[in-house]
């Protein structure tokens, strides 16, 4: 018997595709809660850090800008170690600034 899904049962938890389904989008939802919560204390950060405003629209620009060179970076490992252990990697990594940000 094939082991390929029929049908898609979003909330049976037992197969193997619906548990990396319902994991994947609940830590992509982790990490745009978590990047995202800075914009709101962007004023504290800029009054702690002494920042102008010329300063934060090119802090900006840059958050932008280097996921064009991370999707560059991330395709190759994904396809030499495979998405499970980049996406991991990834969020372990993400996972520092996030906690320096609370801290």
């Amino acid at each position: 018997m094939s082991s390929k899904a029929t049908s898609i049962n979003l909330f049976n938890f037992k197969t193997p595709a619906m548990r990396a389904f319902h994991l994947s989008w609940l830590a992509f939802f982790v990490c745009f809660f978590a990047w995202f919560a800075c914009a709101p204390l962007m004023p504290v950060i800029k009054g702690e850090f002494g920042l102008t405003k010329d300063q934060i629209a090119n802090i900006n620009i840059a958050a932008v800008a280097i996921t064009i060179v991370v999707r560059i970076i991330v395709g190759p490992l994904c396809d030499r170690y495979g998405p499970r252990i980049t996406y991991s990697t990834l969020l372990i990594l993400g996972s520092i600034p996030v906690f320096g940000v609370a801290a």
